[in-house]
C-alpha cells in the first residue's frame, strides 16, 4: 500500500479540511494518507524512507512585509538544511512528489523548491482574483481520456514562474481579457515524478468530480516511478 506523507497549515485556508478530503480522494488507489502539520517533523520521518509520495498542502513562507505582523510569529519558516536534503533525497530515490494549490509559495527562500514543482510564485507579479466559478479545459494527453470541459469554483493562480520541461494536463478558461493559464500539470525531477496542482483552495474544489479524477490519474503517474522507493 503506497503512503502519503501530507504536510499542511497556513493562513487564509482550511489546510486539514482540504488535507482530509485529499486523503479520501486518493484512497481508491489504494493510499494510505498521515496529515501532518509538523513541517520539519514531518520531513524527518519522510528521510527514513517510509513514505512513497510526499504531499505539501501547506502556506509557509519566510513573510516578508507589513501585512503577515499578525501571522510571522505563529507561521513563517526558512525550511531548514535537514528538511531540503529529505524533499531532495526522497525524489532523487524515485519518490513522489504532490504540491497542491499554495505549495508554489511555500519555501521561496529556496529557489529549487520551485524547480523540483515546475513553478513558483513570484512576489510582485504572481497574482489571483478571489475565489469564483472558473473553467477548466484538459488537454490531448493520454491521461485525460474522457475528461470533459468542467467548472469549479476556485482561485486562478496567474503568471507564475513557469519552469522548462512541464507537462500541463489542466489549463483554466479565458476570462474577462486573462489568457489561459496552466492549473495542473506533470514534471520530471531527477528520478521521481512530480505534480503540481494550481487549484484546490478548499475542500470543495477537490470535491469536484472530474478534479478529483484528474488528481488521482495524475498521481498515480507519479507514483509509477517510486516502485524502488
Amino acid at each position: 500500500m503506497p503512503r502519503n506523507l501530507i504536510l499542511c497549515g497556513g493562513i487564509f485556508h482550511e489546510f486539514h479540511q482540504s488535507s482530509d478530503e485529499l486523503a479520501r480522494v486518493l484512497a481508491p488507489l489504494g493510499i494510505d494518507s498521515v496529515v501532518e502539520d509538523d513541517i520539519e517533523g514531518g520531513l524527518l520521518a519522510l528521510a527514513d524512507g517510509n513514505f512513497d509520495l510526499l504531499t505539501v498542502n501547506a502556506l509557509r513562507w519566510e513573510m516578508h512585509g507589513e501585512k503577515y505582523d499578525p501571522y510571522r510569529e505563529e507561521w513563517a519558516m526558512s525550511l531548514s538544511p535537514e528538511g531540503k536534503a529529505a524533499i531532495a533525497a526522497h525524489l532523487e530515490a524515485g519518490g513522489a512528489l504532490l504540491g497542491l494549490h499554495t505549495a508554489s509559495i511555500c519555501f521561496s527562500d529556496w529557489p529549487e523548491w520551485g524547480d523540483m514543482l515546475g513553478g513558483s510564485w513570484q512576489w510582485g507579479r504572481s497574482w489571483h482574483p478571489p475565489p469564483s466559478p472558473l473553467g477548466v479545459t484538459p488537454v490531448a494527453h493520454p491521461l485525460m481520456a474522457g475528461i470533459e470541459p468542467f467548472s469549479v469554483e476556485d482561485e486562478v493562480y496567474t503568471d507564475l514562474e513557469l519552469r522548462p520541461g512541464i507537462n500541463p494536463l489542466l489549463y483554466s478558461t479565458e476570462a474577462d481579457g486573462h489568457p489561459p493559464q496552466p492549473l495542473l500539470w506533470l514534471h520530471d525531477w531527477s528520478k521521481g515524478r512530480v505534480v503540481y496542482d494550481a487549484l484546490g483552495h478548499d475542500a470543495e474544489s477537490l470535491r469536484v468530480p472530474a478534479h478529483s479524477e484528474v488528481l488521482r490519474r495524475a498521481v498515480a503517474w507519479s507514483l509509477q516511478a517510486s516502485g524502488e522507493h
